[in-house]
């Protein structure tokens, strides 16, 4: 794999931009007419922009042709976008921005919590961050996980958040669930999202903690705010190594419709650069439609379609027999519908959610000769009301519905799972004073399947420590339902698995800079546990996640970059499932550190990056070892160093990105665990796909 480093750093060198650069300036000033400064001015789907200076004034050079629309934000004001024409003159704008009142500006909730929307601008990431972070290829939850709070994993599919495993968090898009948020799993191999990131105009990850407005979430919720109407009419697309893309814009008035096609298929990939492990390269074919419709000045209606069909077929090692891999072929259909209205009325006192939303999954798979099926199907539909007359109160409350089925077929058994489930929350967020806020909530859930109730109640309360800095606490039990592999059987005895969150955070802001530190402790209660011998499944499993994460991010110090630094610690010990003893989850690590560094680097108009990561070693099964040593054994540390390159020109007149990423430049030896063959004479330890891995994709559109 060798070439591929030398290919990477050839085209990490492309020839200079000589573009004509067209000058945009101004200032940016309160309707008092006084200077603010650190507001970020940019153009919307560009990397170009700039900050104001500390008397409110600003300027930068674009080489972005034609229409676009300028974006501009601070934190603690409303943000404001205004269309521009860009040609060769000059262009004077000046921003007149309004203070958001019980905004971030004083005193907000934090603990648990990452958040980037148009609303609250303490920006961890964007859109722009997701597609820019060297490594993540675009994958929403593997920028997120860079982090903190976040775990490493190359061999299983979701997100592990504070010592939870992959199943414990949750993916909302515009306040709806998403039962089938990553493609299907395989046997261990690390599965992508399904959705793209520029979908999305904000972002709420919450590492715990969180509202009582979301459930059935043992440790994490992952919040995606789907954009508003197109900025504009716009066609464009892209080739890559795996495959390429099509689609088209319109923008009426007040309304907007997006169409998307993509087709990725790894087999030329895996030819190239003689990647067997594959009997069938995955491929997959998958479109899209958004539509949006502005039916008054304050409510809009969305419309979000996503359909999706992959196949493959992967070598699995046989574990009776060394040497030995069966044939594991998997065939999925997706479909995921979401349909939501949400209006301010009232002079923005009131406003009104209503969403709908359908997921029709159908996994079927062939190991060897056993064949295995598992079709889930998801109807959900939602309202949230929210009254914030009260300058100091905020009131939310709503009511969900759903009604999940799930027909699964193994071994010549089968079985299904009904599970009507229903919701209720109300929560309150109080404004003492300039340094003083609270959020109160409770939640109530009903489980047709399980046919028992639970209450949760979750607060959070939060002190301004001065101008820049607050403290905050937050405390709540959250309740999920055991994974589905145990609904089939027996499913009316078991109890909702549950989680305690108790959480204190410091965070400070101030000139592009982001302080965060955090400290967690997680205690789980009713855990599923089994006895391997007798198939006996009870809720008598517990633990304990606790420890401590650190954040710094800097878009200030050094011209042209941006850089996060994320550091978590982790003590967590769990008795569940077939665990002989309290011991360690082979997914958790004691140590995770990401440093992720971006630079725009104006002469060549590109954008570089790096994402470097270090986890320490991670406990594995060792059945040569006795019963009291489980999960004693661990692997070496991971360090991988993912590098990228963004080229911002333009081809036939359209505006052109040309992106270039090398994952694991250095060429580690990536050992994620060990299975050992059924005697126990040998084992076989679990990699990645390929040692490298390379991408490059030429992506135009007429924006």
């Amino acid at each position: 794999m060798k070439p591929i480093v030398t290919v990477f750093l050839f085209l990490f060198l492309p020839a200079v931009s000589c573009m004509p650069q067209t000058v945009i300036y101004g200032s940016v000033t309160t309707r008092k007419g006084e200077p603010v400064p650190w507001v970020n001015i940019s153009i919307k789907e560009s990397f170009d922009g700039s900050s104001s200076d500390p008397k409110g004034y600003y300027l930068f050079k674009t080489s972005v042709k034609g229409d676009g629309v300028l974006y501009v934000s601070c934190l603690g004001y409303h943000a404001v976008e205004k269309e521009v024409t860009i040609g060769s003159d000059s262009i004077h704008l000046d921003f007149t921005l309004t203070p958001v009142i019980n905004n971030i500006s004083t005193v907000y909730v934090t603990a648990g919590s990452f958040e980037a929307s148009d609303e609250k601008r303490t920006v961890i990431l964007r859109a722009t961050d997701i597609g820019s972070t060297a490594g993540a290829l675009g994958d929403i939850s593997g920028a997120v996980s860079t982090l903190p709070g976040t775990q490493v994993t190359g061999e299983s599919t979701g997100l592990f958040v504070r010592g939870g495993s992959g199943n414990e968090p949750k993916v909302i898009i515009d306040e709806m669930v998403v039962r089938n948020p990553y493609y299907s799993p395989v046997p261990d191999i690390k599965q992508r999202g399904r959705f793209d990131p520029f979908m999305f105009s904000g972002t709420l990850f919450s590492t715990g903690g969180y509202s009582a407005q979301y459930g059935q979430a043992l440790s994490s919720v992952l919040v995606l705010k789907s954009k508003g109407l197109a900025d504009s009419t716009n066609t464009g697309g892209g080739i890559h190594f795996y495959g390429g893309r099509f689609f088209y814009t319109h923008r009426w008035k007040e309304t907007s419709l997006h169409s998307e096609l993509n087709y990725n298929n790894m087999g030329p990939y895996h030819d190239l650069f003689r990647i067997d492990r594959y009997n069938e390269s995955p491929e997959n074919v998958s479109g899209k439609l958004i539509f949006r419709q502005r039916i008054s000045d304050k409510g809009i209606v969305k419309a979000y379609a996503d359909l999706s069909a992959t196949r493959m077929n992967v070598g699995v090692e046989d574990l009776s027999t060394a040497g030995k891999t069966m044939p594991f072929e998997l065939e999925n259909r997706n479909y995921y519908l979401n349909l939501s209205y949400k209006e301010y009325f009232r002079d923005d006192n009131w406003s009104l959610f209503a969403g709908l939303s359908w997921s029709d999954d159908d996994d079927r798979a062939t190991l060897d000769s056993v064949n295995m099926s598992e079709k889930e199907r998801l109807l959900q539909s939602k309202i949230i009301l929210t009254n914030n007359r009260l300058s100091w109160l905020t009131i939310k409350s709503g009511i969900e519905l759903q009604q999940l089925n799930i027909d699964g077929f193994m071994y010549n058994l089968s079985g299904n799972i009904r599970d009507p489930f229903v919701a209720g929350f109300m929560e309150s967020d109080l404004t003492f004073s300039d340094r003083i806020a609270a959020r109160i909530g409770l939640r109530y859930e009903h489980s047709g399947c399980l046919e028992r109730s639970n209450l949760a109640p979750r607060i959070s309360v939060a002190v301004k420590t001065g101008r820049n800095g607050q403290l905050s606490f937050a405390t709540g039990i959250f309740y999920q339902e055991p994974e589905t592999e145990y609904l089939y059987y027996s499913h009316n005895r078991y109890q909702f698995e549950y989680a305690t969150h108790y959480i204190i955070n410091y965070q400070w802001n101030k000139n592009q800079r982001t302080f965060r530190a955090e400290l967690f402790n997680k205690e789980y209660d009713n855990l599923v546990k089994n006895t391997p011998d007798d198939a006996v499944f009870t809720n008598d499993g517990n633990g304990y996640a606790r420890g401590a994460d650190l954040f710094w991010r800097d878009r200030k110090t050094i011209p042209g970059a941006d850089y996060w630094i994320s550091y978590s610690f982790l003590d967590t010990k769990r008795d569940y499932r077939d665990f002989p003893v309290e011991a360690t989850p082979a997914f958790a690590a004691k140590h995770n550190l990401h440093v992720v560094y971006k630079h725009w680097v104006e002469f060549i108009h590109s954008m570089a990056g790096f994402t470097y990561t270090y986890s320490s070693g991670r406990p594995y099964y060792n059945p040569l070892r006795p019963e009291e040593e489980f999960h004693s054994n661990k692997t070496n540390d991971y360090h991988n160093l993912n590098l990228n390159l963004s080229w911002i020109t333009r081809l036939f007149r359209r505006r052109t990105v040309i992106y270039l990423s090398l994952r694991n430049a250095l060429g580690r030896d990536h050992v994620f665990g060990y299975n050992y063959l059924h005697d126990g004479s040998s084992r076989i330890a679990v990699k990645p796909v390929s040692k490298r891995s390379f991408f490059l994709g030429c992506f135009v559109s007429t924006y």
